[in-house]
């Protein structure tokens, strides 16, 4: 009998994996608070909000650069952005955009065992506070 390959899976389903993954764990770590404007809902109907745009890989799962926001603020409001620079100056002090902006100059690309990493780690975390609340 010969053994079937398992099937790798794409870059892009890696991707959407690890963005689903890094997701859910900033609203955990958030509580369901939205970072904009205090709201706080459950986890899963709050959204994973970025200060730099998600475009920039070097900051996409940077989790200084994302916190939890509602859909109000990340999407209707486009990120409510002059408040989230009030509120990560305070919560990571007043070097915290200029730090933001220096990373997202830096390209990275992605490969898959970075993905698969990335991966891992969060699912650990999400699985380990899981197990204590």
């Amino acid at each position: 009998m010969s053994k079937k390959k398992k099937k790798l899976k794409s870059i892009s389903k890696l991707k959407k994996e690890a963005d689903a993954v890094f997701s859910k764990f900033i609203r955990q770590r958030d509580k369901g608070i939205c970072e904009t404007c205090g709201v706080k809902k459950e986890e899963k109907y709050q959204q994973c909000g970025h200060y730099i745009p998600r475009s920039h890989m070097n900051t996409r799962y940077d989790e200084e650069n994302c916190n939890c926001q509602c859909f109000r603020c990340n999407i209707k409001l486009k990120g409510n952005m002059d408040e989230y620079a009030i509120r990560l100056k305070s919560k990571y002090g007043t070097g915290i955009l200029e730090r933001l902006h220096k990373r997202k100059q830096i390209i990275r690309q992605f490969k898959r065992k970075d993905f698969e990493d990335l991966i891992a780690h969060y699912k650990n975390i999400i699985s380990n506070k899981e197990k204590y609340e």
